[in-house]
């Protein structure tokens, strides 16, 4: 049986740490990892422990958020011509695709806000999450939009997600809000023409 060379205990199921290119228990992987561990992105346990610390924190930045007097940036002129057209682009290029649900949507941000952060280099995009955050840099560009607004955005499309998921529609809520924003029909139309 292995010893964790950070505790010298004996270890039942070992972990290979990069960062040591020894062998510790997942007790000093967990409470030291990222302070007197150096931890790298080559290891999987820090990359999930980072990504799930940033989710919590994102979370707890959306439910913090927009309940004063943040609440109404999308009146603001200059943050609607970035996401009028960034959430048109999720409806018409995403809407039909199954694999994308809310959730989907909302870790995308995620990573979108943390890599604005300079936090994202834990995170992997594929294909759809690069088209997502190319055509929002897009139109940032367009727009020249300062990163903290830019971060504010994001937080707040966060929220609609976060508050429209779920319920009759499940997953896909906040799609089907965008499907209802943009062509007027759909299910959110048809349960709010009945009422």
């Amino acid at each position: 049986m292995a010893k964790c060379i950070l505790c010298n205990k004996k270890i039942k199921f070992a972990r290979k740490c990069p960062a040591l290119n020894e062998t510790i228990c997942s007790t000093c992987c967990g409470n030291k990892k990222g302070s007197e561990i150096q931890c790298t992105n080559s290891c999987n346990y820090f990359v999930e422990g980072q990504i799930k610390e940033n989710k919590k924190q994102i979370i707890q930045l959306v439910k913090e958020s927009f309940n004063s007097e943040f609440e109404d940036i999308y009146q603001d002129e200059k943050i609607l011509r970035l996401v009028a057209p960034f959430e048109k682009f999720i409806f018409k290029n995403y809407y039909n695709h199954r694999d994308v649900t809310d959730e989907f949507i909302s870790d995308c941000y995620t990573k979108m806000y943390y890599s604005l952060e300079g936090k994202g280099n834990v995170y992997s995009f594929n294909e759809i999450e690069k088209d997502i955050f190319d055509e929002f840099n897009k139109i940032v560009k367009k727009t020249k939009m300062p990163i903290e607004a830019q971060k504010l955005i994001l937080i707040r499309m966060m929220k609609s997600v976060d508050s429209m998921t779920g319920g009759m529609f499940e997953n896909r809520m906040y799609l089907e809000l965008l499907r209802n924003n943009f062509t007027g029909t759909g299910i959110v139309a048809e349960v709010m023409g009945k009422m």
